[in-house]
């Protein structure tokens, strides 16, 4: 090579050579810069999201007044971890009117709520061991609902996030770029500061002063989910009694076990006496797994000195007092108060022991069995009872209705069995015919006249057909046969009726 050689320029694809890579190196620069950038936000992003805290899932507020969101799965995880309390609230949405002002005074030791509505066990146990890995827990008190003990179908909005349960600090990530997190931050703050008036914990997830409660609205619901449940119970299958014993020993046993030195209070909320008798009439399978799983349970927890196991869903003067709910489940604050001074004095009307563990199922059965709802949408309580001659009776007809002129309605296949008639059922027309040797009684869903050995009488009510079931008029079906029925009124809202065979006048 000479001299002039070096001088000469590069041929033209030496040149582009040497531009691309000058080009190359100058993108992976800028690649790098950008996500230097991007990291450096990114870590100034988390830095500001661990100050700020709007779930104080880190620590207590720095330099604002709490702002607490009705999130109860988004913020019971900063309250479980930050806060100070020894006595903790653990259940569904039947717990959430609980003050815990009352609870103190009732059970003792500083109290935290912190319920889950439309909650499953593995949720509630993710709270109560959250809390209990604190050292600091007493006593736990846990609405038991037997729903809860079936398998978890809680998704999309309502999935639980189980990454603020937990010490991984870097699965976090999900609540450090969740914007909802900081807009109700921010609105509780602006909130703040327009009415002057902070959030506190004592009425924190309480729905009380913001629904209506009343027979009205109890009963409607109660006509509307016998219809609806009943074709739910057909598309859904009941969860088999090993999946729901299976849940209990994974998130309840497990966790009376890892704490002998913590007190646990188990109740069993007290849905309105209508919640039962639509489980009853549209889904009688689980019906009986629950109560079952009531003197099993009990045979689980009675092997542990810390438990006490209190049954409130035999409590009548609350559960056929409809006032006090909003629908068939949920009730008033009032009765929440009431439950923890029971349990704090620990009564032994709801105290459940290995010698009435029996008696609290059978009589929840027989209350379902005198629960009753008039056509003007009120609830009696109706025994009905047999004389055979050797003394009364009581009986169960299955669900009960009362029609507009006060005369009991009662399911059609139940009577019959009683009576021993044979019966037949047209479904096109909803005609019913019941025989018993040489007696018949025909009448049809809706019409007021029936025919009592062919012969046309009037009825003093339709029969109806609701939620798959029809019910008929016991005094005139029970006379077509040669029975008798009488009635005894015993107040306002009460009474019995006595069933004579013939022959037992």
């Amino acid at each position: 090579m000479t001299p002039n050689d070096s001088m000469r320029p590069l041929p033209p694809r030496h040149r582009a050579a040497r531009r691309l890579r000058k080009r190359s190196a100058m993108h992976k620069r800028t690649i790098g810069w950008f996500f230097l950038g991007c990291m450096l936000f990114a870590s100034m992003f988390i830095l500001l999201a661990c100050v700020v805290d709007p779930l104080q899932l880190y620590h207590k507020p720095w330099f604002y007044k709490p702002v607490y969101t009705t999130e109860e799965r988004y913020q019971n995880a900063g309250l479980a971890k930050n806060y100070e309390y020894e006595t903790i609230i653990i259940g569904s949405s039947m717990t959430e009117n609980f003050f815990p002002s009352k609870v103190e005074e009732a059970i003792g030791g500083k109290t935290m709520k912190l319920s889950f509505r439309g909650s499953y066990v593995d949720e509630q146990y993710m709270a109560a061991k959250l809390a209990l890995g604190t050292g600091q827990v007493k006593t736990v008190l846990w609405g038991l609902d037997y729903f809860a003990l079936k398998t978890n179908i809680n998704e999309g909005q309502n999935a639980f996030p189980y990454y603020l349960y937990d010490r991984n600090f870097l699965n976090d990530y999900k609540y450090w770029f969740n914007y909802t997190h900081y807009e109700r931050l921010i609105r509780g703050l602006v909130r703040q500061y327009r009415t002057g008036h902070v959030q506190g914990l004592e009425g924190l997830y309480n729905w009380n002063f913001s629904v209506k409660f009343g027979e009205d609205v109890t009963i409607r619901h109660y006509r509307k989910a016998l219809t609806e449940e009943a074709i739910a119970a057909k598309v859904n299958e009941e969860d088999p009694l090993e999946v729901v014993q299976g849940n209990f020993n994974k998130y309840v046993l497990s966790l009376i076990e890892a704490h002998p030195d913590v007190k646990f209070l188990i109740y069993y909320p007290p849905y309105s006496i209508l919640r039962h008798v639509v489980w009853r009439e549209t889904n009688p399978e689980r019906y009986e797994y629950q109560l079952f799983m009531k003197e099993w349970m009990y045979e689980q927890f009675s092997r542990f000195p810390n438990v006490e196991v209190y049954d409130f869903q035999t409590e009548a003067d609350w559960s056929f007092h409809l006032d006090y709910y909003k629908d068939m489940s949920h009730h008033h604050q009032d009765i929440n108060t009431w439950i923890a001074q029971a349990i704090g004095r620990r009564d032994p009307k709801y105290l459940v022991t290995a010698d009435n563990v029996r008696d609290f199922v059978e009589e929840l059965d027989r209350q379902v069995d005198e629960a009753t709802v008039s056509d003007d949408d009120r609830l009696f309580r109706v025994r009905v009872f047999l004389d055979d001659g050797g003394g009364l009776t009581p009986i169960s007809l299955g669900t009960l209705m009362i029609g507009n002129g006060g005369n009991l309605r009662v399911p059609a296949k139940g009577l019959a069995e009683l009576l021993g008639a044979e019966l037949e059922w047209e479904r096109e027309t909803k005609h019913l015919r019941l025989t018993a040797g040489d007696r018949t009684f025909e009448l049809t869903v809706g019409e007021t006249t029936a025919l009592a050995d062919g012969e046309t009488i009037e009825l003093t009510d339709p029969a109806q057909l609701i939620g798959g079931t029809t019910f008929v008029p016991l005094a005139e079906t029970a006379a077509a046969f040669g029975w008798e029925a009488s009635r005894t009124d015993l107040g306002d809202r009460e009474f019995e009726v006595l069933l004579k065979a013939p022959g037992q006048r």
